[in-house]
């Protein structure tokens, strides 16, 4: 708990001593003599609240708080600004990625410190009594707090992030999720919207392998037929077009069941994988290259995506090309006679 002896209160300016009953703003953290405050009818500073404002004491004013600086320092969230222990990987309030770099402070000095929890406000002396956490709401709602040692499912949360690569504080809140609830449900976008692309960037092969040749087989050749139908090419003259025309809608039911089941999934198998991976680099590898060996096992791969794309086109190109040859060579074979 900060001690604010020999700090000045900012509405009467007498400086504190170790009797007086003190009140501090929740919001900047700024310590009153609590008559002060109340004469005050809030925080000093309030017009400058939304702006992130932090009260800070003068140089030498509060020297335990200068020296204590030196350990156990706090980085503050980039997305949100909340606290967090120097050593953590997420932020405990919004589950954003910790930047390193960020600004420092003290434990309890930082904008939501103070009460025994260290957060919301606080007060001291005789007359204190219990206060109301503003912030307890978003500590019960956050999708979870993480810690480098943090088990989930049988590997440790550093171990994730390092092999996650973009994206990992998504990830990792799902996970661990998942660990807690044991559901394999999660909502990916990416994953229903680009299908077997999403597993080639995250250098998921089976499921990508699998995933491309359903659309293949299932959306690209059927897309092709419907093509050559309207087209009236003799190569399906002799297609019934009803039981064609039944058989394309199944399909369309069926390529749809499997977005969603690659949109609901990807994640949860994503785990998996990731979970089997990051077992094998840690065995063949010493501790001090396992970060190293993490993030080149994992992480994201454009090149992979790149060849993908690129091989879809080439398929639906060469399909297209021998529908179409037929058509093509009858027009040439009427101008050479």
């Amino acid at each position: 708990m900060a001690d604010f002896t020999g700090c000045k209160c900012p509405v009467c300016q007498q400086p504190f001593t170790e009797e007086d009953d003190l009140v501090v703003c929740p919001e900047c953290g700024a310590p009153y003599h609590r008559a002060c405050y109340q004469k005050n009818a809030g925080c000093l500073f309030a017009s400058r609240h939304g702006a992130g404002f932090e009260w800070k004491p003068a140089p030498g004013e509060m020297p335990g708080r200068d020296a204590a600086s030196a350990f156990g320092a706090e980085i503050a969230c980039p997305a949100c600004g909340a606290m967090n222990p120097a050593g953590g990987l997420f932020c405990e309030s919004c589950g954003a990625p910790l930047r390193a770099g960020g600004p420092r402070y003290a434990p309890g000095s930082g904008p939501a410190a103070s009460g025994p929890s260290g957060y919301g406000p606080a007060s001291y002396g005789p007359a204190t009594g219990p206060q109301h956490d503003p912030y307890a709401g978003a500590r019960q709602a956050a999708p979870g707090q993480l810690r480098p040692e943090d088990d989930l499912g049988g590997v440790k949360a550093r171990d994730w992030a390092a092999f996650l690569g973009p994206n990992a504080g998504y990830y990792l809140m799902n996970f661990k999720r998942m660990a807690v609830t044991g559901q394999k449900l999660a909502v990916s976008f990416s994953a229903f919207f680009f299908g077997p692309f999403y597993f080639f960037y995250r250098k998921m092969w089976a499921p990508a392998a699998i995933f491309l040749t359903l659309d293949v087989f299932g959306a690209y050749i059927p897309q092709l037929l419907q093509f050559l139908v309207l087209a009236e090419s003799p190569l399906v003259a002799g297609l019934d077009l009803d039981v064609f025309s039944i058989v394309l809608n199944v399909l369309r039911v069926v390529n749809l069941a499997i977005q969603f089941t690659e949109g609901l999934l990807a994640v949860y198998w994503y785990r998996r994988i990731g979970e089997k991976r990051i077992a094998r680099v840690l065995q063949s590898c010493p501790a001090a290259d396992a970060p190293a060996a993490l993030a080149r096992e994992g992480g994201v791969s454009l090149t992979a995506v790149v060849v993908s794309v690129s091989l879809v086109l080439g398929i639906n190109f060469l399909l297209t090309f021998m529908a179409l040859a037929p058509l093509m060579a009858a027009p040439m074979a009427g101008l050479a006679v």
